[in-house]
């Protein structure tokens, strides 16, 4: 098995051989799949290995149906998915069907045992992310030496503890490595990587262009050197790396030309402005025809005052590509953009309706099951992103519209991050300041609970024309520690809301995620029913705050019955 790949973004060339060895049967499977295009920038070339666990009786079929099965699911998965949410979800789904087979029984009355040792590596942009179960091993060959990645499932005495298909819950070591131009990565069983040194390995790679028969070669030494096990390998050479700055697939539109300011009846492609719908500092929203198919239309054009702002550019790109992967009717559609456009532009779905925060000015005090009705409309929103791996990152009640039927609908997508591209190392730029949780402040990613911090506020806004904390005007004057934010009780705004109210938002905004509620979910069921924990909780507060009056009442009592007993006696 050798190939080429000529991509212009990540090339690699590969090379693997598999023998049984002194065995009867070849118990290990390989396959390396090389993406081009969409595949390759979301998800990357992927390459596995798998040692089917000798005293499993189904051990070949294991191991093979491992590695056909992963790559195919893996691919199958939404292309906004990050490589770790992708592969962490088909190997546990893998692991609960291999572990499922052990109910069945073979022709002698035996049990199926499917037991096969698991290991990947996913090679996308200048990052290779791993997937290791068992005692494989995958090691990286560079200019820093030979650096071994993945650690043995093993006892001391060699006896495997970990495997696909043995529990009904996995443990997956996932390891994150940068590449470079020029590194290798060695994907070996324990029939080979017991059996030969680091160096003859680099001496062998060394010595071959042609990848497969380095891994002939090494295969063969193994052997030689005593292995009486199957022997695999796989080895995979980075060629070349992308551009670390440019995404290929969302940023190509860069070279379009923002159009400037159009007046009624000017005409942008197929599209006859009819109305300025709104406009800002950083967009232009106009109301438009599509004279292909005579419908309404929104279109939505960055401001030429960020026509030279990389960032800005990438942003609104990239919010055009989320909009496309998501129909739902809760979020605004966007639809792909005119072939052949010179322009850069969004084609959006057009909704009725007013903004949230227009809403709010017209009701500024609703009742709370009002306000409920909104948060559930919202969150509908939310899980829409959330079942992509999306996180919103600029929650707040300008980028909602409401209809006359009471109906929310997500208009905004430009802060959003996408799982399959966030990168790691670099918390993405901070949403309207406001609303931000804390922990955005202190260089962490978006994620759900900080969304939820934000969906928090705008439901404690609007029951209270507040914040439940002092606005935040600049970044660097919020508070340095958690400890500094103060929440601020919605029940002194609010003196007909019910004291669970500020238990269940004081935990939606809490200013460190671990005391924050985990999901959305949790959170509507409490606003929307008041739980037995929020009476546990208000019955272990203090008396004194809970009820002063009774509290000095029983104190009065207490001194009074001291002070006839000390009477009396």
């Amino acid at each position: 098995m050798t190939n080429t790949t000529n991509n212009r973004t990540l090339d690699v060339t590969y090379g693997g051989h598999s023998v049984a060895g002194q065995k009867a049967d070849n118990e290990d499977a390989i396959v390396f799949r090389e993406n081009s295009s969409t595949e390759l920038t979301l998800k990357g070339h992927i390459g596995v290995i798998a040692d089917g666990v000798s005293s499993a009786n189904y051990a070949k079929q294991a191991s093979q149906l491992a590695v056909c099965h992963f790559v195919d699911e893996y691919l199958a998965t939404p292309e906004t998915w990050s490589v770790e949410k992708s592969a962490s979800k088909v190997i546990s789904s893998l692991n609960q069907w291999l572990f499922s087979r052990q109910r069945i029984h073979t022709e002698t009355g035996d049990y199926q045992q499917w037991f096969t040792t698991f290991s990947a590596i996913i090679l996308r942009e200048r990052r290779a992310t791993l997937f290791h179960i068992g005692d494989c091993e995958i090691v990286k060959i560079s200019k820093d030496g030979y650096e071994v990645l993945t650690t043995p499932h093993s006892t001391n005495q060699g006896v495997l503890n970990r495997a696909l298909g043995a529990s009904t819950h996995i443990d997956i070591d996932v390891i994150d490595s940068s590449i470079e131009q020029d590194d290798i990565f060695f994907l070996s069983c324990d029939g080979i990587h017991e059996f030969i040194k680091p160096q003859t390995v680099k001496d062998i790679i060394a010595a071959n262009d042609d990848l497969k028969i380095a891994a002939e070669q090494i295969v063969e030494t193994a052997s030689k050197n005593g292995s009486h096990d199957n022997l695999t390998c796989l080895l995979i050479k980075i060629e070349d790396v992308p551009n670390q700055e440019f995404d290929q697939l969302l940023f190509d539109r860069q070279q379009q030309v923002i159009p400037p300011a159009l007046p009624v009846g000017a005409m942008l492609d197929h599209f006859k402005v009819t109305e300025l719908y709104d406009q800002s500092a950083r967009s232009h929203i106009y109301l438009a025809t599509d004279t292909n198919t005579n419908e309404d239309v929104i279109l939505k054009v960055p401001s030429l005052y960020f026509s030279d702002d990389k960032n800005y550019l990438n942003a609104f790109i990239k919010e055009g590509w989320i909009g496309q992967q998501i129909n739902h009717p809760s979020v605004m559609k966007i639809f792909p953009p005119s072939p052949n456009s010179k322009f850069l532009y969004h084609t959006c779905q057009p909704i009725n309706g007013i903004t949230l925060d227009q809403w709010h000015s017209d009701h500024p005090f609703p009742s709370l099951d009002e306000v409920k009705k909104i948060a559930t409309d919202v969150v509908s929103s939310l899980r829409a992103l959330q079942r992509k791996d999306i996180t919103h990152g600029d929650i707040k009640l300008d980028n909602f519209m409401i209809d006359s039927d009471g109906l929310i609908t997500l208009i905004d997508l430009g802060s959003c991050e996408v799982g399959a591209m966030t990168n790691e190392t670099n918390a993405p730029p901070l949403g309207t300041l406001t609303y931000s949780a804390p922990e955005r402040f202190y260089g962490s990613v978006n994620t759900v609970q900080s969304d939820l911090f934000s969906l928090g506020s705008i439901v404690y806004q609007l029951l209270s024309n507040k914040l439940p904390y002092p606005p935040i005007v600049h970044a660097e004057k919020a508070p340095k520690h958690f400890s500094g934010w103060n929440y601020q009780p919605i029940c002194d705004a609010r003196e007909d809301l019910s004291p669970w109210v500020d238990v269940v938002l004081g935990k939606a905004v809490a200013a460190d995620p671990n005391n924050r509620y985990e999901s959305y979910s949790e959170f509507l069921t409490d606003l929307n029913s008041p739980s037995t924990a929020h009476y546990h909780t208000e019955s272990h507060r203090p008396l004194i705050d809970r009820d002063p009056v009774t509290f000095w009442k029983l104190i009065s009592g207490v001194l009074f019955v001291s002070l006839m007993a000390s009477l009396i006696f």
